[in-house]
């Protein structure tokens, strides 16, 4: 978050929610800033938007740029509205109800169950990584459903008969013992992989 944009949307929401209107506003934690001083910038964005009267709410490992208006609006594209936005970001409206329920649903049940990378650090501190170890599966296949995240892996609902092209545009491999097919959750979006998502 900016405080430019931060600042304008406090502006524009702070009348909004003091007559009752309900606004949350989800961004990631701040401890997953790069550096000390964004830590602190960003808890300091997060107040802000509190005392205009938002609900914050964190997210880890969050990449989504959604706004959702009265369930019936859908502001969906790559331009982060709460901080400053590249030459070529982009933001779609949807006037579709529907679609805004599909978008908020795959928001509350699809987030990555780790962090991208820890706290930032001092290169003087950094050691060398620990051995990687191997993140154990579910024991059994019927916790796994499509739309689920778990252990860096995107469960998929692919038809047989389209097996092939979700292996050629999407690289899915297929979990015998879940029964479904997966991508790599780092690589692959649900807006990517949204053709075999509930």
């Amino acid at each position: 978050m900016d405080r430019a944009p931060v600042g304008r949307w406090a502006r524009l929401l702070g009348p909004r929610t003091a007559a009752g209107i309900q606004v949350t506003v989800f961004t990631r934690p701040p401890e997953e800033q790069q550096e000390p001083s964004r830590v602190a910038r960003h808890r300091e964005l997060v107040q802000q938007l509190e005392a205009a009267g938002c609900r914050v709410e964190f997210r880890d490992r969050m990449h989504e740029k959604v706004l959702i208006l009265d369930g019936a609006v859908l502001w969906h594209g790559s331009k982060n509205l709460l901080a400053n936005i590249g030459p070529t970001d982009l933001m779609m409206r949807y006037t579709d109800p529907a679609s805004c329920d599909r978008v908020r649903k795959l928001m509350e049940h699809t987030r990555m169950e780790r962090p991208a990378r820890g706290p930032w650090r001092p290169a003087e501190q950094d050691a060398p990584a620990p051995p990687e170890v191997p993140a154990q599966r579910a024991p059994t296949p019927d916790k796994v459903y499509p739309g689920l995240v778990r252990d860096g892996r995107l469960y998929l609902k692919v038809p047989y008969e389209q097996k092939d092209e979700a292996k050629r545009l999407l690289s899915a491999k297929w979990d015998k013992q879940a029964g479904h097919w997966w991508v790599d959750a780092t690589k692959i979006t649900p807006e990517q992989a949204a053709r075999w998502l509930p």
